[in-house]
């Protein structure tokens, strides 16, 4: 299976390399040159080399650095899955300043406290009927974290 999966990853690796070079706006003549070139392959077994050594979450944050383009949209279905807290904050950090610095834009589903409240930018609630834009503190599931930290608030002294 492990060999299954890698040669699934490499090929997934490198259709999102070859992609992101058209959207660069590169000719198919030089994305074929490119796709057998030799910088294509060093960058490949450096992804999967770190895929092998790092954690899921660690990856998660290597994959984000590599893959940032300016001006683009970026949609993410809970990226903090793996990623200890501290990681959390670290990779909400990151996409704050790919905002501010590249010109990105983010649409990002968590249910993370520390993503929603590094996070700079609008939230809105679709667990309510109304999908209101809502502060992260208010939010049910940053509350239930809050009450459950109060509760236990003696075990922190």
């Amino acid at each position: 299976m492990y060999v299954v999966k890698r040669t699934q990853q490499e090929a997934i690796l490198k259709e999102s390399y070859l992609y992101q070079k058209a959207a660069e706006g590169l000719e198919e003549t030089a994305i074929q040159k490119y796709a057998d070139s030799y910088e294509l392959k060093k960058k490949m077994d450096i992804m999967l080399f770190n895929q092998e050594k790092y954690s899921n979450g660690e990856t998660t944050l290597q994959v984000l650095e590599d893959s940032i383009y300016p001006d683009s949209l970026y949609l993410l279905d809970e990226p903090e899955m793996s990623l200890s807290p501290q990681n959390q904050v670290l990779l909400a950090e990151k996409i704050n300043e790919a905002t501010r610095y590249l010109s990105c834009q983010f649409i990002i589903a968590t249910h993370s406290p520390f993503m929603l409240g590094t996070l700079q930018g609008k939230i809105i609630n679709i667990d309510t009927k109304e999908m209101s834009v809502s502060n992260w503190s208010q939010l049910e599931n940053v509350r239930y974290f809050y009450e459950f930290f109060k509760k236990n608030e003696q075990s922190f002294l």
